[in-house]
């Protein structure tokens, strides 16, 4: 049988018995190594926005127990992501991948919180990833929202000697430090706990400053020669961060929109964005070609993103691991085959 973490009801996740997925032409089965739990699956299981049944889990890292093709074989070790688009649609010939219905549509069965996952036929050549010997199970599960990343630094303009301001420096706020810091992008942060902060200089930020220090515009135009930053990341979007991004950025400089919820209509000054040519830039999930260069990332020094996981655990104990991650209180939570999966390759 197959265990399949599910959200039927709202705010809870439970775990159902099903017979394992019988793969055809093209397919692959994994057996779970360890799944991260994402801000999305984070939304769908407490917003009411999404309806209820919802599949969850996507930043997988399995090993192949079954394969109907010749491009991977048992016994391989793979991180794997969700999504792909037609790569003949009008959206994918035009930088949109993601917005393509067919990228939207597609999905791993039953979801990535389970002990065995089907990776279907239009997937397969696209979103399955080895993973270096050398690479840690809890390192390689930040394959695909490291790729998300990369997609929203490709959408900008930057250049070495910039400033960034990240605005949230949760797990994946911190994901942007380490490519910055490799841009040679100076970069400040802020959030609202004390403990992200730390976490954040230890990964290259050159300074940070809680909420409650009220302080982060001008030490951003300090550093920034009196200009304000050429870039700022919003991984939080509330009318306070909104605030902030916009006291902060330069004239002519870039918002960068990376992370919202549902129904989250905000009041913004049209007239300030066009008076100082400010550009609002967005960025949704992450396309095929990015999975192999995030994992080239992380099998490379400096990007040791194992250290980020605050919280692990058994697929038997994920609605703890759930609760947790919604408190907003913790670092990276993953759910995994069992408790002691290492962060040792």
């Amino acid at each position: 049988m197959n265990r399949i973490l599910t959200c039927r009801n709202a705010n809870a996740v439970s775990l159902e018995s099903a017979p394992v997925p019988a793969i055809g032409d093209g397919e692959i089965l994994l057996r779970l190594i360890a799944c991260g739990i994402c801000g999305t699956d984070i939304a769908k299981v407490y917003d009411s926005y999404f309806p209820k049944p919802q599949k969850i889990g996507h930043e997988l890292v399995g090993s192949i127990v079954q394969s109907r093709t010749s491009q991977f074989s048992v016994g391989l070790r793979v991180a794997v992501a969700h999504h792909a688009p037609d790569t003949d649609s009008h959206y994918t010939k035009r930088g949109s991948a993601p917005m393509d219905p067919a990228f939207k549509n597609s999905n791993i069965e039953p979801g990535g919180f389970a002990d065995f996952i089907l990776v279907p036929a239009n997937l397969v050549p696209f979103t399955i990833v080895p993973v270096p010997d050398h690479v840690p199970d809890l390192r390689a599960i930040f394959m695909e929202p490291l790729a998300c990343c990369l997609r929203a630094l490709d959408r900008l303009s930057l250049a070495q000697g910039d400033t960034a301001l990240i605005v949230g420096a949760g797990a994946v706020g911190i994901l942007f430090l380490p490519l910055l810091r490799d841009a040679k992008v100076r970069t400040l942060v802020t959030d609202m706990r004390q403990e992200r902060i730390d976490l954040a200089r230890n990964w290259g930020a050159a300074e940070g400053r809680t909420v409650a220090d009220n302080d982060i515009v001008e030490i951003t135009k300090q550093r920034s020669e009196g200009r304000g930053a050429d870039l700022v990341i919003l991984c939080v979007l509330t009318p306070a961060t909104l605030k902030t991004a916009m006291n902060a950025v330069r004239d002519g400089g870039t918002i960068l929109l990376f992370g919202s919820k549902p129904n989250n209509e905000i009041n913004i000054d049209w007239w300030d964005i066009w008076r100082r040519e400010i550009n609002l830039i967005t960025s949704y999930s992450a396309t095929p070609d990015l999975m192999p260069r995030a994992m080239a990332l992380l099998s490379s020094d400096g990007y040791a993103l194992e250290t980020l996981v605050s919280h692990q655990f058994p697929l038997d104990e994920a609605q703890s691991g759930f609760e947790l991650a919604h408190q907003g209180r913790v670092g990276k939570v993953v759910v995994s085959a069992r408790k002691d999966v290492s962060a040792a390759p």
